[in-house]
Parts: structure tokens; sequence; C-alpha cells
């Protein structure tokens, strides 16, 4: 698993200061601890002297000669602290730092490898990475307006705001009740119908729920994945991993990337790769079912139709509506 030298160097920074910092609190506690019992510190300060005692007298000409006399009072002095501990109502823990890893104490490194808390942290800040590229600012549920939606019949026969209506209420829904176990999303319909606000609205909601959730268009995908296997040294893996383990993964205007072997592989792995491993994906397109089949493959379809709920968008294009409503509202000034 990889996301870069930068990404990792970030989280080793990480580490260090929260060493730094259980150190430093560690220092302050027995400080407290030995200003109310200075016969503890000198008992440490004994303790310390006779360790490097110890330590000269093993490389000595004659190590035998007063190495175990040392050693006898260093066992001496650790029972004289533990007594003094529990009189104190004091335990050793007290007087350790308390890490936040226990494996590799947040020196980042267990047994010459990245500990498992150095990669945690790094998957953490590739998906913040990612997630910070979210316009999610002016995408909710309180701002979705259904008014743009026609309350008129179409010509074959639906309501597109009655539709719609019905649209919002899942997304809605969705978003307030998600869960690593929630179901996959594909929206369908053409562009301007509120395919992009209503999936940003679920990441606004999300988010503020503690998940991942990493966003975008099909093309930036496929494109920070080309990157990163062509002209990325072993970099591979950076976006990719992320793109497969985020708790939320959408996928915006698909179809819109350019269509090679590459791009068709990459967008059927990721879909098929997060399928298999039960993660949440939300897509939006442009084209049909039928379409997708012509453009991708069949085995990308049938993903779609065996494994994600879909909905198709009805109305007209909203910000074609909200422009005709700009230029009415202007003054004009003869």
């Amino acid at each position: 698993m990889g996301y870069g030298k930068e990404i990792y160097q970030k989280a080793l920074e990480i580490k260090n200061q929260s060493r730094k910092k259980a150190l430093s609190l560690s220092e302050q506690k027995k400080h407290e601890i030995y200003s109310k019992f200075e016969a503890l510190r000198n008992i440490e300060t004994e303790l310390s002297a006779c360790g490097a005692k110890i330590a000269l007298a093993a490389i000595s000409e004659n190590p035998l000669e007063n190495l175990q006399d040392l050693k006898n009072r260093c066992d001496d002095l650790i029972k004289q602290r533990q007594t003094l501990l529990e009189r104190a109502g004091i335990t050793q823990s007290d007087l350790e730092p308390e890490f936040e890893c226990s494996i590799c104490d947040d020196t980042g490194y267990h047994n010459g490898k990245l500990c498992a808390c150095v990669k945690k942290i790094a998957k953490q800040l590739a998906f913040m990475k990612l997630s910070s590229e979210m316009p999610i600012d002016n995408c909710r549920f309180d701002n979705f307006n259904l008014a743009y939606y026609s309350d008129q019949p179409d010509d074959n026969g639906i309501v597109p705001r009655s539709k719609m209506g019905q649209i919002f209420k899942l997304c809605y829904t969705y978003a307030k009740n998600f869960s690593a176990e929630s179901e996959n999303l594909l929206f369908i319909g053409q562009a301007g119908l509120g395919k992009t606000h209503l999936s940003l609205a679920i990441a606004n909601e999300v988010l503020n729920k503690g998940f991942g959730v990493i966003y975008g268009p099909s093309m930036d995908i496929v494109t920070k994945i080309e990157k990163d296997y062509f002209y990325k040294s072993g970099g591979y893996e950076s976006n990719m991993d992320a793109f497969l383990e985020s708790d939320l993964l959408i996928i915006d205007d698909l179809g819109t990337e350019v269509i090679t072997h590459f791009s068709v592989s990459v967008i059927y792995n990721i879909i098929n790769t997060r399928i298999l491993r039960k993660k949440p994906t939300i897509v939006s397109t442009n084209l049909s079912l039928k379409e997708i089949e012509e453009k991708y493959s069949a085995r990308l379809s049938s993903r779609f139709i065996g494994n994600f709920t879909m909905r198709q968008f009805f109305g007209s294009d909203i910000r074609q509506l909200k422009q005709i409503e700009n230029i009415k509202s202007r003054k004009i000034i003869p």
C-alpha cells in the first residue's frame, strides 16, 4: 500500500509530535510526583547512576569485580521504589509516558518497518487531501429547490417535481442513515437536473458524520490514476487505494472522460472492487444503461443493474433556468 513520500513524511511528523507530547506530559507528571515524594526522586536518580555504572563495569578490564554488587544495589533500589509507590498509591505506569501507539511507542517504526499506526494516518491524510477537493459549500439539502421542476406531466405522463421529490427523500434518508452497509446508488439523467447537487449534499452530510468521503468527476479520477501509473515511480497505489478504500466514493459525470482501454479498465476495477469489498459507491451519469454498455462494457452495465439502486432524474436543465431568471431580474437602464 503506497501513498507517496510526502504523505508518509507527514504521517511520521504527526507521530513524532505525538511522541514529544507524550514524553513532555510524562516529565510534567513525574515532576509533580517527585515534588511530593522526594525519596522517590532520590531513588530514581540513584537507579539511573547505578545503571550507568553497570554499563561501564561490563566493558571494564575486570567486569565481574563490581558487577554483582551493582546489580544487587539496583535490585534493592527497585524494591524500595516499589514500596514507596504502593504507599503513595502510585503505579509504575503513572511514571511512564502514555503513547498513542503501544506497538511502536509513537516512533513510527516496529521491527525496522513502518508501524501500522503510520499507515493508518497516511490513509487518513490521503482521504483528507482528496476530500478537500470537493466543491460542497453550495450543495446542501436545504438549498435544493424542487420549484425548478415542473409540476405538470411530461409527454410520458411523468410529473418531474413528484419524481424528484421522491429522489430527494431517498438521498436525504441515505445521508442521514449512512453506514458501512449502505447501498450503492446510480443517478441517470441529462445535464443540469441536480445529480451533482444531491451527490454532494450526501457527501456533506456523510462527512459531518465522521466518515471518509471522496468525490471526483470520472475524468479527474482516471487522470489521477493515469498520472500515478505512468509518471510516478511506484506510486500507482497512492490514489487507487484511496478510491478503493474510502467509506463512500462518489464518481460524478461518468462518461465524460476520454474513453480508452486504460480508462475503461480503471473505472471497472474501481466499481467492481468496491462491490466485492461492500464499500458504498454513488455514480452519476448522463448515459443510459445501454450507452454505458456500448461505451464501456456489458460487464460494467451488469454490475450497475445487479448491485446499484438506480434512479432516473427528470426535468429541465436547472442551470439554464437559473440563467434565464438572472437575465429577467436584471434592471435594464435605457
